[in-house]
């Protein structure tokens, strides 16, 4: 019997009857535990096994043209809910066409799945409010249960297993002949549906027809279709489609478009009918148009006018640092990645026609650029170690794979998404799976990282950056979707460790497009800048002409739509902070020293000084005396500095020579930097036990999936010293922090689906390996950046909402317990790395923001350019 508001289908509450069918009824339901409203087919009778299964592999179809498939229950299935209505026709030919192409995407997705609809009707159809088609029932007319209905038009909707010969399958009016005839069919019987749909919606007529079932069916298959009353460009390829014979018919759907024909003129009287007075006006007409042409073609084309503004952040946050905003390609929005007050970063998106930019739930915690589909109706993002992608217009985030933190990614024609690692580049198709490397690092030039591709119009070439130690070994190269990796072109387009894309030309005709990079760039410098350049570039022959002519100054990233849309970010955007002690309560105390850029605060155990980052040099400064400032390394990228247990030395690692490296060098400056150990894997946060046996860092497998936490014993020489693995894992290991007895080891991993904080016990005597029983969870809803006290009763860290958080530590034996995470202050400044505790605990210091009027940064904005080619001719 049917169902009534308020009742339950598993976990789905009833809310409204939307139809019936020969299936059984549908039901618009909510699902609490997501909080979105789903639709419901609920059938008259049980599921079999195979249907079950069948139905499940329907579901992995991920399209933005189909309706997704959520849940399969023992006589129900449960879909995406899409409110809309099906087409109808009669509708001008563009509008049925656009309609057209995407049911014809849908289908050669689920084709290349091996999926045959079955029952493409309209009824089977949804257009959105926005214009988006959702096909509905993929895959699901093999459904055991029929009721036939009264109707030939909705009869039979659904019909028995497959399996049983000459059960029909599909709805009558729509089947194809080998179908109405019960035969086994495929793909092509999709396509003969589809050249019935596509009629009917050009001239609002069925091609088939009659006062019954048997009727509807013989006219399927004995009689020819006449398709006069449809319009003569899209003839031939209804004729093509809607063949009997399937042999004969069109066998892919992806094909159709190649028969679409320009429409003709209508013919010319014949020279008979024409008479003198006709001829008289047929010349005057000549004459005029004539005339108007010669003035038309004599004045140039109007150009497109530049237009050049700002797009500010939104009200109360600002725009993540390193991020840009992204151009659609059809050029009508920008996403980009905004950080709100209440500290939660969402990726954002903004009409260029409007002034209003709104958040995409779902997109949470997103760590990198979004990436746009081609049609510019999805985005890619990352967040928590997954790659997700997500409606522009809004709707739930669906994952695509799990272990990836992109850098940098573009989405391809055919549905796939190239994201740049740590290591080679990764594919992915866009519809879920493992992604696959698409390059292969070059170890004889100590290659680190493949990052930012961008594709070329030919929709199989790409350029992307290979970062090699020493920098002067990176460089753009062009890349091939269809290459192995190891067969990737060696021939450096550009010798810049830089970003680069491509823009095609305004220009008609064969003129080329343009190369845009940033010179000065360097990757490994989050506050580098240089001049955003345009050189031209020959697609075909994949070859730079001409001069690189400078577009804009002190440029960090940048963004260009085919449509001729430039979005850029400058320089300076991070502004000026200023050092600030805090108490346990976020009052600030004092604010040594002038404003300026701090990065990878570690103060000195005896808190008299602090180091830190300053472009890609570690600076010390000495809080005694007002404050002194003193270089500490030259010439070479150095980061993430750590003290000594008693403050004579610091150790720091450093790109250069054929890797990433451990220095270490005496505090007081005196002597030389000595090399710890060096490779070409990537290397991070550096960590020193007390007695000084051990060192810990992080760093990124050779294939560039997943992490680890290294321990490299200090005892020999550095020809002598061998890293071990103490815990390595498919998803991210970060901020790995010895405890002051050398016990414990504090660290972050995205394990849980979201960075949080870790403690695992360490054993002196087998570094190597770690107890994975010994696992306690510190933070509960996100964290990371963990510190410990001098003591080590205290673990400290900063929380995902920019809190930084306080826990009781109590160590009896080999028992270790935690109290309750406490909440001390909200941070100022929220970034990883940007702070540092006492050794008593009671004060923290901070890179906080600069005061207005006191070097604080003008708020940031993304430059745009509409029609930015223009700037060429300056």
């Amino acid at each position: 019997m049917p169902l009534a508001k308020g009742d339950r289908v598993g976990p789905y509450e009833i809310l409204a009857l939307i139809g019936a069918g020969g299936m059984g009824e549908v039901y618009r339901a909510h699902d609490p535990r997501l909080n979105r409203d789903v639709a419901i087919k609920v059938s008259r009778e049980r599921f079999s096994d195979r249907f079950e299964r069948e139905a499940r592999a329907v579901a992995a179809l991920n399209h933005p043209n189909i309706c997704t498939l959520y849940d399969v229950g023992p006589n129900y299935l449960v879909m995406e809910f899409i409110e809309g209505e099906s087409p109808q026709g009669p509708m001008p030919l563009d509008e049925a066409l656009r309609i057209a192409r995407q049911i014809a995407d849908a289908l050669e997705a689920a084709h290349e799945k091996g999926i045959v609809h079955r029952d493409l009707k309209p009824a089977n159809i949804k257009i959105k409010p926005d214009g988006a088609v959702k096909v509905l029932d993929f895959g699901l007319a093999k459904t055991t249960g029929v009721t036939e209905a009264s109707n030939p038009e909705d009869s039979p909707t659904i019909s028995m297993a497959a399996t049983q010969a000459g059960m029909i399958l599909g709805t009558a009016a729509y089947m194809s002949p080998e179908q109405a005839r019960g035969k086994v069919v495929d793909k092509r019987a999709d396509i003969w549906a589809f050249g019935v749909v596509l009629h009917e919606m050009l001239t609002g007529k069925r091609l088939f027809q009659g006062e019954d079932l048997t009727e509807t069916l013989a006219s399927v298959v004995k009689e020819e279709p006449r398709l006069d009353q449809a319009p003569a460009s899209v003839r031939r390829l209804l004729r093509k489609c809607l063949q009997k014979d399937p042999k004969r018919r069109l066998r892919d759907i992806g094909d159709a478009w190649d028969l679409l024909e320009e429409t003709p003129t209508p013919a010319a009287p014949s020279r008979s009918a024409v008479n003198a007075g006709g001829l008289a006006a047929g010349v005057l007409l000549f004459l005029a148009l004539a005339t108007l042409s010669f003035i038309h073609f004599r004045q140039k084309p109007p150009v497109p006018e530049m237009v050049r503004f700002e797009v500010p952040a939104p009200a109360g946050g600002t725009f993540r640092s390193g991020s840009n905003a992204t151009v659609s390609p059809d050029g009508r929005k920008l996403a980009f990645v905004h950080t709100g007050a209440d500290s939660k970063t969402m990726v954002w998106v903004r009409s260029l026609n409007t002034e209003e930019a709104r958040p995409l739930a779902g997109t949470e915690g997103v760590v990198d650029d979004p990436i746009w589909s081609p049609d510019s109706r999805f985005l890619a993002f990352a967040n928590a170690g997954k790659l997700k992608k997500i409606e522009a217009s809004g709707g739930p985030a669906q994952t695509l794979c799990d272990d990836a933190t992109p850098n940098g990614g573009v989405w391809t024609s055919d549905n796939k998404i190239l994201f740049g690692a740590l290591g080679p580049l990764q594919l992915v198709s866009a519809a879920g799976g493992t992604p696959t490397p698409l390059t292969a690092l070059d170890r004889s030039r100590n290659e680190a990282a493949h990052v930012n591709p961008t594709m070329l119009p030919d929709g199989n070439h790409f350029l992307y950056s290979r970062l090699s130690i020493p920098l002067e070994n990176s460089g753009v190269y062009i890349g091939a979707l269809d290459a192995k990796p190891d067969r990737q072109s060696a021939r450096r387009l550009l010798p810049d460790a830089t970003l680069a894309g491509y823009a095609p030309s305004p220009l008609t005709g064969n003129a080329p497009g343009f190369l845009l990079f940033i010179r000065g760039l360097n990757l490994l410098d989050s506050a580098s800048a240089g001049t955003l350049m345009a050189q031209p570039f020959d697609v075909k022959r994949m070859e730079l002409s001409g001069e690189a002519v400078p577009i804009a100054e002190q440029v960090q990233l940048f963004s260009a739509s085919p449509s001729g849309v430039l979005a850029f970010r400058g320089a300076g955007a991070q502004g000026n902070g200023q050092l600030t002690w805090y108490d346990r309560k976020g009052s600030a105390i004092s604010t040594p020293g002038e404003t300026g850029q701090y990065y990878s605060l570690a103060l000195s155990p005896d808190g008299t000084r602090v180091v830190y980052v300053l472009s890609t040099d570690l600076w010390l400064f000495e809080f005694a005396r007002g404050g002194v400032s003193t270089k500490f390394t030259f010439g070479n990228p150095a980061f993430q500095p750590a003290w000594s247990a008693d403050g004579s030395q610091i150790v720091f690692l450093s790109v250069r020579g054929s890797g990433w490296g451990l220095y270490r060098k005496a505090s007081n400056l005196s002597g030389q930097e000595e090399l710890l150990f060096q490779s070409p894997d990537i290397k991070a946060i550096p960590n020193w036990t007390h007695d000084g046996r051990f060192l810990m860092y992080s760093g990124s497998n050779s294939e560039g999936k997943g992490s680890g936490l290294w321990i490299l014993p200090m005892d020999g020489s550095s020809a002598d010293r061998k890293p071990v693995a103490f815990l390595r894992s498919e998803f991210n290991l970060f901020g790995g922090r010895f405890s002051p007895d050398g016990r414990w080891v504090a660290y972050g991993s995205n394990q849980s689906g979201k960075n949080e904080v870790y403690v695992l016990p360490f054993d002196a005597s087998t570094p190597g390996s770690s107890s994975a029983g010994g696992l306690h969870q510190i933070s509960k809803d996100g964290g990371a950046d963990a510190h410990w006290s001098r003591d080590g009763k205290e673990l400290y860290y900063l929380s995902t909402d920019g809190y930084l958080m306080s826990v009781e530590v109590n160590v009896a034996g080999s028992t270790f317990r935690t109290g309750t995470a406490q909440r001390l202050f909200k941070s100022p400044a929220k970034a990883f790395g940007s702070w540092d505790v006492s050794a008593d605990g009671k004060r923290f210091l901070i890179a906080a923001p600069a005061a207005s009027g006191t070097g604080a940064p003008a708020p940031l904005s993304i430059h745009v350019v509409l029609n930015w080619t223009e700037l060429l001719k300056r």
